[in-house]
């Protein structure tokens, strides 16, 4: 049938985001250049092969794609970021499973590489439709996210996340005026605390242990088992005014918080810089936008892991990661039903998604004779439902700079991570005596993903590795997420596996990239002047023509990115700081 040949880029990515090309295609670069004759051209061969079933707008929402068994892929979808050019050209060429034939013998190797730029393009133009309701705020999304879904009644700005920056490290958000959101959300520990249970700052112990807020962004609920709270905005409240427990303090004093906030000269041009409509924008509404919006920013997605799965680096982790990695995809153990996607995480939301599923499980880390089998004070979802059924029910948290986020489980209960394998490799975790004794692996409640399974000492091991991969180490030295009270100090010691030594030739900071004249990164980079991604902008905008620089450097997609830039040397006079302005041809 003549419409069975019309089902390209079918199937281009499994459920956990993984590309149907095989990984060495990923390697493929592109050698036609992009022009405007060439998009002219592709236009008009996906309009003839591929329109039928994706549509002309590439969303695959056409009479035909809806007959299919299953849908073709959405080609503006975020998905297509995380491709490589040379996936998207071996899938074209190769056709995939269900129904993707080959388009190898139909079109020439220059027309295949022009279709490439085209399923591109579509992808560019729903970011310009996509931006339109996230607000001015210019994102610094991971390769492949997502953008966040963000209110229509907060839309993003740079001048709004700043002060929510404040707003975060700020005691005097507590009644005492000795915590700040900051104070259970540490950015050197993904922006949990270390601890347990959170510690209000009446000196209440919480039942439960702060949550990270990294990728907070695409939380469909926030908190661990509180099914209503679903926007940030609304969350920001809790910590500020709750009494159940009382973590900040400031239940009934609004006005102290308002008055504190408007004696800070700092905030006398904040407020009115990200609310610049309002006559009085020195609001608790406002504090809760602000700090909701500063808190959309926090988005991680360059591990380890990271770089070896879009292709950057082959061996960004080792080989038991990969071992592991195959255990933790596997029926065998079942651990992605519950921590998959690109969050690592049961449910998310994000833009242009139709509906955000709501999972809450229960592991079987108790069993209690009671009739929501979990602690009185820490039933989960039942609290919420008065559900048996539902007792013991928690949120499934991203595995993301899981070795940042210990202790683990909602209550901080089991301390290494290796505690943790163990818990789901027995069942659930039997306690044997206490007030909480149970066999935990009986629990009635308790997920059918948890069932428990056999693993090696040497399985266990690489499981290990794999978790510890998808860690972010540039987490604690992101300059725009940092205490803007108290001066830098010195970042850590740079941890790149690639060093580079260079001289500055030019910055273009809004545009978050840099050239630098650099010596030879043996195993990278020959040396020559070439055109730098930059992690932290505003490290960036400091630097001068003619500085000597030191820096990590590595792969990220088809640029490299420049993290914990070092000073080493000044030039004699002190160049005026460079344009800002936008480079002519941005690196990304």
């Amino acid at each position: 049938m003549i419409s069975q040949l019309l089902l390209p880029l079918l199937l281009l990515h499994d459920a956990n985001g993984r590309s149907s090309a095989p990984l060495e295609s990923r390697r493929l670069v592109n050698p036609v250049a992009r022009s405007e004759a060439g998009l002219f051209s592709a236009s008009a061969t996906f309009e003839r092969l591929c329109v039928a079933c994706h549509g002309s707008d590439g969303k695959s929402r056409t009479r035909q794609a809806g007959a299919l068994p299953v849908r073709p892929t959405d080609l503006t979808n975020y998905v297509m970021q995380a491709m490589k050019d040379g996936e998207i050209y071996w899938i074209v060429t190769n056709g995939a499973e269900k129904g993707m034939p080959p388009f190898g013998n139909q079109l020439t190797e220059a027309q295949r590489w022009e279709l490439v730029w085209w399923v591109r393009e579509l992808r560019v133009r729903e970011l310009y439709a996509e931006r339109i309701q996230l607000g001015t705020y210019e994102w610094r999304l991971p390769p492949g996210f997502p953008h966040p879904k963000v209110p229509a009644d907060n839309l993003m700005s740079a001048e709004k996340v700043e002060l929510g920056r404040h707003l975060f490290y700020d005691r005097r958000l507590s009644l005492n005026q000795k915590q700040s959101c900051a104070t259970c959300h540490r950015q050197d520990k993904a922006f949990t605390d270390g601890r347990a249970r959170g510690l209000g700052s009446t000196g209440e112990l919480h039942p439960r242990g702060p949550m990270s807020l990294m990728n907070v962004a695409y939380a469909p609920v926030l908190t661990w088992a509180n099914p209503n709270v679903t926007r940030l905005e609304q969350q920001a409240l809790v910590p500020l005014f709750g009494e159940h427990p009382v973590e900040l303090g400031l239940s009934g004093k609004e006005d102290v918080l308002v008055r504190r906030l408007q004696a800070e000269p700092r905030y006398a041009k904040l407020f009115p810089a990200a609310f610049p409509r309002e006559a009085d924008p020195v609001t608790v509404a406002n504090v809760a936008k602000a700090l909701a919006s500063f808190e959309r920013t926090l988005l991680s997605g360059d591990s380890p892991y990271d770089e070896y799965r879009r292709g950057d680096d082959p061996d960004a982790i080792s080989a038991e990661a990969k071992r592991g990695e195959k255990l933790f995809f596997s029926e065998r153990l079942e651990c992605f039903h519950c921590h998959g996607g690109f969050n690592f995480t049961g449910s998310v939301d994000y833009l242009g998604k139709g509906t955000a599923e709501v999972e809450f499980h229960n592991t079987g880390l108790y069993n209690l004779k009671t009739a929501m089998t979990y602690p009185a004070d820490n039933a989960g979802l039942f609290e919420f439902t008065r559900q048996a059924a539902d007792g013991g029910k928690f949120k499934a948290p991203t595995l993301r700079n899981i070795a940042l986020t210990a202790p683990y489980m909602h209550d901080g209960s089991v301390k290494p991570l290796e505690d943790a394998i163990d818990h789901y490799r027995a069942g659930g975790r039997t306690l044997r005596s206490g007030p909480l004794a149970g066999v935990g692996s009986a629990n009635p409640n308790k997920s059918e993903f948890v069932k428990g399974f056999e693993l090696t000492t040497g399985e266990k091991a690489d499981l290990l590795e794999f978790l510890r991969s998808l860690t972010d180490s540039g987490i604690a030295a992101e300059g725009r997420w940092s205490d803007p009270w108290v001066p830098s100090a010195m970042p850590p010691p740079v941890r790149s596996r690639h060093l580079l030594s260079g001289e500055v030739v030019s910055v273009y900071p809004e545009a978050g990239t840099m050239v630098l004249r650099h010596e030879e990164v043996p195993g990278l980079l020959t040396s020559q002047t070439r055109e730098f991604l930059v992690r932290d902008r505003e490290e960036a905008a400091r630097l001068r023509t003619g500085m000597k620089v030191s820096a990590g450097v590595r792969k990220r997609g088809s640029d490299f990115l420049l993290e914990q830039i070092r000073v080493l040397t000044s030039p004699m006079l002190t160049s005026p700081l460079l344009t800002s302005r936008a480079p002519d041809k941005p690196a990304h």
